[in-house]
């Protein structure tokens, strides 16, 4: 991959690093009325985000790749499932 390339790849990684961070503090911060699969989906996509793109930006040893990788795949299907959930719960409203 070109230098050039490389930058701005890691300029979209740190974005959504920073996005993800932003999805955590919306999840804790979040009212005491609000739905638990709400405050779930926001955590997996922001685990998700994270698991994906801190691996792009930092030097992890090669013996975390694995694990990091299959963090990344159960959060995300986690985070599929809640928003499926959050869909039926407004439609059946």
């Amino acid at each position: 991959m070109p230098v050039k390339l490389r930058k701005h790849a890691d300029k979209v990684a740190y974005f959504f690093i920073a996005f993800a961070i932003l999805l955590l503090l919306r999840a804790f911060s979040c009212t005491p009325g609000t739905p638990v699969s709400l405050i779930l989906l926001y955590v997996s996509i922001a685990l998700s985000l994270l698991s994906s793109n801190v691996p792009r930006v930092l030097d992890i040893p090669l013996h975390y790749a694995y694990p990091i990788k299959c963090v990344e795949y159960f959060t995300f299907g986690v985070s599929v499932v809640c928003f499926i959930a959050l869909c039926l719960h407004h439609i059946w409203q």
